[in-house]
């Protein structure tokens, strides 16, 4: 896990030693064990990293690393988990390693196999491969985006970085921003991750499973990875002993690791059901020999919110230590140092927590953590009610309707949102647009602003897949995993995430939606699978909680100075994106307000941290 960089001048024009290091140190906390610059002959290609010891923390592993030719140069942020068995496929071809990092896997296995060695990867990654003999450079990102990857081009260079901020300061501050995002982001919709838009114009994403190609000066960008359907059991028993053993194998390649691994346990269904599957494996195993049996979770005291008293009891269950982290209201210079490592502007205040539990968890001596996140997105954790009923009139089957419907009332109540409310709302909505013939399909939605990179239109028969599936490859999933890689790198943690292997993926998707969504339970077929394995008190509880932060007391408690002190700075009043005195004025009313509304907290952050944002870029000196 690390920070990769690179810069390639398509003149003969050389690059010059000055940019490659700034471009390369500014992302230096998510790479703090070592750091690497290489050129090409002629100082047209440079590349750069930033590294995060996890496997083989020798000299060995350092990074930009070339093959055992020189002719090909790699620098690489992730990890491959079936490395180890990938090797052994290569040595059995005659390949020899000098090391034990998945880097020198990686080049080993495209001098072998060129970029079809992708479809052999288990593993999140963004690689920058450069080739000194036919003068290309290629870069590949992991099929679902967990590791991002960003790139400026124009007709003198490509930039590419790990993160925006970076490409940002070769730039400079002056810059334009991309505005349609910047507009996204500001009304708390980041509808943007999915697509190849950043906040900056003209730098963009290199979107999950495609790769980039320079050759002979010219650029081509294209997907290496499309979802399959894989054949499924029959019977809902069945997959569920299938989803089983795919998810203990999961958790077993993510715990390989010459570094301490702890977990995240917020006490639900997900990451509950990794601290229950990796707690029963063998302590003498060796290949499990970091693992600490350390659980961290953020708890929020007397909040609505709070899961600490539900994570609590599931660690002492499962005989696993914890720490429960009590994230209060920040102080203003906690905060900003928060902000700081955003990597722009975020358009909500949930990153603070978890921007603090990765710090935590960095300062106790834990290096790599296995996170739960995925199911909520494959299997209908999340509320799509409207979906979830249109699906069952799409089947013609009125139990599995009332079913849907008893099955999203039953989720409960938190902050801001009522489920019983939430499903009444989607069944009269449901109604008004279907009129009398509830079966004819519904209407094609409106084109986004910001279009996704991808189509589920073939692939699924029913709204609720293909409200799952635009849930996990487009929002909210691809705005959460970002938001993790930004808080866990800013600390330089590792976060992996055992439901985002691509096998238990491919597997969910080519489910029923029954499957997903029924029985009176979201996420059906994980509850079963877990049977045995997670307590029932967990396995089958149906209340779900978002992870945000409590906002309300936290806006109109110690954070209201500072949050009108920000707003009474002349880029929040007089900004050209949004009303900032109306924004104001309405928070004003939200403070003094004997009910205030959590959608009116909601709206405040974004605007607040974007004028932040623009504040800070301009006192910087790039």
């Amino acid at each position: 896990m690390c920070g990769i960089a690179g810069i390639i001048h398509f003149s003969q024009l050389p690059i010059e030693e000055g940019s490659i290091n700034y471009l390369t140190d500014a992302l230096a906390h998510r790479g703090p064990d070592g750091r690497g610059v290489w050129f090409n002959d002629n100082h047209t290609v440079a590349l750069g990293h930033r590294r995060l010891s996890i496997l083989d923390l020798t000299e060995a592993g350092s990074q930009p690393m070339p093959d055992a030719s020189r002719r090909y140069w790699i620098v690489f942020n992730g990890e491959i988990y079936n490395f180890l068995e990938i090797a052994k496929d290569l040595r059995a071809e005659g390949y020899h390693f000098q090391s034990n990092s998945d880097t020198e896997v990686i080049l080993a296995a495209y001098h072998a196999w060129g970029e079809k060695m992708l479809h052999s990867f288990n593993g999140m990654w963004a690689i920058a491969l450069y080739d000194t003999q036919t003068h290309t450079l290629w870069l590949s990102r992991d099929r679902f985006g967990v590791k991002p990857l960003y790139y400026y081009k124009d007709d003198k260079r490509l930039i590419f970085a790990s993160e925006i901020q970076a490409i940002h300061k070769i730039l400079g501050k002056n810059h334009p921003l991309n505005t349609d995002v910047v507009g996204d982001v500001l009304l708390g919709k980041p509808h943007y991750h999915g697509t190849i838009q950043t906040y900056l114009k003209n730098v963009y994403a290199l979107p999950a499973g495609y790769q980039l190609k320079i050759e002979n000066n010219q650029t081509k960008v294209s997907s290496w990875y499309e979802l399959p359907r894989v054949q499924v059991p029959q019977t809902f028993e069945e997959q569920a002993l299938v989803l089983r053993e795919l998810c203990i194998d999961a958790c077993k390649l993510r715990l390989r690791s010459d570094v301490p691994v702890g977990t995240c346990l917020s006490g639900g269904l997900d990451s509950g059901s990794i601290s229950a599957i990796i707690n029963q494996l063998q302590p003498e195993d060796s290949r499990f020999k970091n693992y600490t049996h350390q659980s961290f979770c953020v708890s929020f005291p007397n909040s609505s919110i709070d899961e600490g008293e539900d994570a609590l009891a599931l660690a002492r269950q499962l005989g696993s230590k914890i720490d429960i982290i009590n994230v209060n209201s920040p102080n203003p210079a906690t905060l900003e140092q928060a902000m700081r490592t955003c990597d722009g502007f975020m358009h909500s205040l949930a990153f603070y927590p978890i921007w603090e539990l990765y710090r935590y968890i960095k300062a106790h001596g834990i290096t790599v953590t296995l996170d739960g996140q995925g199911p909520d997105e494959m299997l209908g954790g999340y509320t799509p009610v409207y979906e979830g009923l249109s699906a069952a009139l799409q089947k013609r089957s009125w139990s599995w309707f009332l079913d849907v419907y008893d099955t999203y009332s039953s989720t409960g109540d938190y902050e801001g949102f009522s489920a019983k409310e939430n499903t009444k709302i989607a069944l009269k909505e449901l109604i008004k647009n279907k009129g009398r013939n509830l079966f004819r399909s519904p209407q094609a939605p409106k084109e986004p602003l910001l279009k996704p990179i991808r189509s589920n239109s073939q692939l699924f028969d029913n709204e609720l897949d293909k409200s799952l599936y635009n849930q996990f490859f487009f929002m909210p999933l691809l705005g959460i995993l970002n938001q993790y890689d930004r808080c866990s790198m800013a600390s330089g943690v590792e976060c992996r995430m055992p439901f985002m292997d691509y096998r238990i993926v491919e597997f969910v998707f080519s489910l029923p939606p029954q499957s997903k969504v029924g029985g009176g339970y979201t996420k059906r077929v994980l509850r079963e699978a877990m049977k045995g394995i997670l307590p029932d008190e967990t396995r089958l509880r149906k209340r779900k909680i978002g992870f945000n932060a409590p906002i309300v007391e936290w806006f109109r408690g110690d954070l209201k100075d500072w949050l009108l002190a920000e707003m009474n700075q002349r880029e929040f009043l007089e900004n050209d994106f949004f009303n900032g005195k109306q924004i104001k004025q309405d928070f004003e009313g939200f403070i003094k307000s004997s009910q205030p509304h959590w959608h009116t907290a909601w709206q405040v952050w974004s605007p607040v941290h974007f004028a932040w944002w623009q504040r800070q870029i301009k006192q910087m000196s790039y």
